[in-house]
């Protein structure tokens, strides 16, 4: 369920940072004059995209990873480079939620340029992109821990939603 709606929200936002990007073209070489806004909306929804873009790949187990050596160890070896592989995700959430919300307090009251919007909320999708795949990640070593002592594969190769979907 909460994929779906990431889905959709990532799929809002790439329609309509297109859109914005097709309207711009039309008004700077079909009408002679640019929209001073366009590219900062682009930017903006280009990062919120790129970070729940993230999470929802951690979300789906779909990024990209090369295990041909990890399958030839046993599964205690499989287990400990996948808990190494989950704790080393908490600690670059950790460094996402720490200076990311730093960043976004910082600069919370200080606007954009053009569309004058607060620059916090440009930024505040890097700490809650990090709390969600910190969580994600320690459920994730909590439930490959529990597949390990039931005697089940050390990590799951394919996507699943084991612990993923509410």
């Amino acid at each position: 369920m909460i994929n779906r709606i990431l889905e959709a929200i990532c799929a809002v936002i790439l329609a309509v940072a297109v859109l914005i990007a097709f309207v711009s073209v039309i008004f700077r070489y079909v009408l002679g004059s640019s929209l001073s806004w366009s590219f900062e909306a682009s930017i903006g929804m280009l990062t919120y995209l790129t970070f729940i873009g993230c999470y929802l790949a951690m979300r789906k187990n779909s990024h990209l990873r090369v295990d041909v050596f990890v399958n030839k160890l046993p599964r205690l070896g499989q287990f400990a480079v996948f808990a190494l592989n989950q704790l080393l995700i908490v600690g670059i959430a950790w460094v996402m939620v720490y200076h990311g919300g730093r960043q976004a307090y910082l600069f919370a009251d200080s606007p954009t340029l053009v569309m004058e919007l607060p620059s916090g909320i440009l930024y505040a999708i890097i700490p809650i992109s990090g709390l969600l795949m910190g969580i994600d990640s320690m459920a994730g070593l909590v439930a490959g821990w529990h597949r390990l002592m039931n005697g089940g594969p050390a990590f799951v190769v394919e996507p699943t939603s084991e612990h993923m979907d509410i």
